[in-house]
């Protein structure tokens, strides 16, 4: 083996999921796109953010930057794009997104690191992407005309939790 970790291991997958979450961060503060497509896109944001969470949980306490995000999440669910206190609330997770990439998600890392052998770490890894591809996600809105629409998980009132039960359910864990 040439020491690199497998893409499987949970720290390459809780790092990818950083990666993923900031160039999303990133494409939603440029502020492109009519407020459908942000809608659609912050949306995605917040599915990326449920399964991220779901897979991070154990390792991050939760009061943290997750914690602040899931709250802004569920208000969320509910406003349209051409409300006034959609680019607030949006806003809002951005920055708690932000945070957590920074500051909690490399800590996270860490403790699986400390915490987990390298086969521990891969074997969490396999099943948190296992549990993901069997969870029926929402895809980024580029991708939409690509996916079945059976196949996804569409959002609205309820969709936070119903993305985190179908996370957990898929890894075998009660709900």
């Amino acid at each position: 083996m040439n020491g690199s970790q497998p893409a499987t291991d949970l720290t390459t997958v809780l790092a990818g999921d950083h990666r993923r979450l900031d160039r999303l961060c990133t494409e939603l503060e440029l502020g492109q796109g009519s407020p459908e497509n942000r809608k659609d896109l912050a949306d995605h944001l917040i599915a990326e953010v449920v399964r991220h969470a779901v897979a991070e949980e154990s390792f991050v306490d939760g009061e943290g930057d997750l914690a602040e995000a899931d709250g802004l999440m569920r208000e969320l669910e509910g406003v349209g794009p051409q409300e006034t206190r959609f680019e607030r609330l949006l806003g809002g997770l951005i920055r708690a997104v932000r945070r957590h990439v920074r500051e909690e998600g490399p800590e996270a890392v860490r403790q699986v690191r400390l915490t987990c052998s390298p086969e521990r770490r891969a074997e969490l890894g396999k099943e948190v992407t296992a549990a993901r591809d069997a969870a029926a996600t929402l895809p980024h809105p580029d991708l939409s005309d690509r996916m079945p629409q059976a196949d996804q998980l569409w959002p609205g009132p309820g969709f936070v939790d119903r993305a985190r039960a179908a996370l957990r359910h898929a890894a075998g864990s009660p709900g």
